[in-house]
């Protein structure tokens, strides 16, 4: 250690090695677990949309093996989706799911899409009998009409929370 060079930290990472176990995060403690905030209900809503996921791609692959041309009620209870709600509801799902998980800021905007787009379909599935070239059977409208329930609650509640923050 002589002249302007400094004396090498014997903890720092030459360059090119790997970290070592002292570099990687610490683990929080309880107390600090306890102390981090819930995640507000939109993100949740936002992941409930695994479900869509899910069924459409369930619905999707099940086509794909029985044919496009299945009649949907040879389908179980709760598997009754025609071929193109099936792709509606896998592509609201996967956007959903993407969106919960990982791009939470933008939980509000999609529910409340979710919830304005679904209400449309639950509307047309009701009173006009088709919604968008889907035909719902009395089971998928009473359901669709329950997740837009829930969908506007909790995208409302997260808007006014989010101006009130403001």
């Amino acid at each position: 250690m002589t002249g302007d060079n400094p004396a090498k930290n014997e903890t720092e990472p030459k360059p090119g090695s790997r970290p070592g176990r002292d570099d990687e995060r610490r683990v929080p403690t309880d107390e600090e677990l306890d102390a981090t905030p819930p995640l507000p209900l939109v993100v949740w809503a936002a992941r409930f949309s695994s479900y869509f996921l899910a069924l459409g791609g369930i619905m999707l692959v099940s086509y794909a093996v029985y044919g496009f041309d299945t009649d949907p009620k040879s389908f179980p209870p709760g598997f009754r989706l025609n071929p193109l709600q099936a792709v509606v509801d896998f592509a609201w799902g996967l956007a959903g799911t993407l969106i919960g998980f990982f791009r939470p800021r933008h939980a509000t905007t999609f529910v409340l899409a979710f919830a304005a787009f679904f209400t449309v379909v639950a509307g047309f599935g009701t009173f006009e009998g088709s919604a968008l070239g889907m035909e719902l059977g009395t089971s998928a409208k009473v359901f669709y009409w329950v997740v837009v329930v829930f969908a506007w609650a909790a995208g409302l509640i997260a808007l006014v929370k989010q101006s009130d923050a403001r």
